[in-house]
């Protein structure tokens, strides 16, 4: 397979399940009698980074990084001016950050998650047989 056609597919694995995992975070946490649009961008943030580690051909934890920091660019122009829903009581329509924060709070444990994988990963992307601690 021609390294085009390998970063062609990653792009769209990754717009996949930014789209796949923003509605099912949403739907998540409104069953669960949260707001959804933090839900939905702590979820989408998560698995782009995490798609983008495990889709892209080489450099996966460069291109982790790369993809959230576009991410948080994008995030902060159609989240920062948020308000709280009209079912949050008082604090109804009021100013908040909580979306974009919990986008980026999902973006940032989905490197973290990616930084564990990569010091676990051989040269080869197989695991080491021994874990961070060091021997048994």
């Amino acid at each position: 397979m021609s390294a085009t056609r390998q970063w062609v597919i990653a792009v769209l694995a990754i717009l996949g399940a930014f789209f796949v995992a923003g509605i099912l975070g949403g739907f998540a946490a409104g069953r669960l009698g949260f707001w959804h649009l933090p839900g939905s961008g702590f979820c989408a943030a998560l698995a782009v980074v995490l798609s983008t580690y495990f889709a892209v051909p080489s450099h996966k934890f460069l291109m982790a990084l790369c993809a959230l920091g576009v991410g948080a660019l994008v995030a902060w122009p159609l989240l920062e001016p948020s308000s709280y829903p009209e079912s949050y009581g008082a604090q109804a329509y009021q100013q908040t950050h909580l979306p974009v924060i919990s986008t980026y709070i999902g973006g940032a444990i989905g490197l973290l998650v990616a930084g564990v994988l990569r010091l676990w990963s051989g040269p080869n992307n197989s695991f080491k047989p021994r874990p961070l601690r060091g021997p048994a």
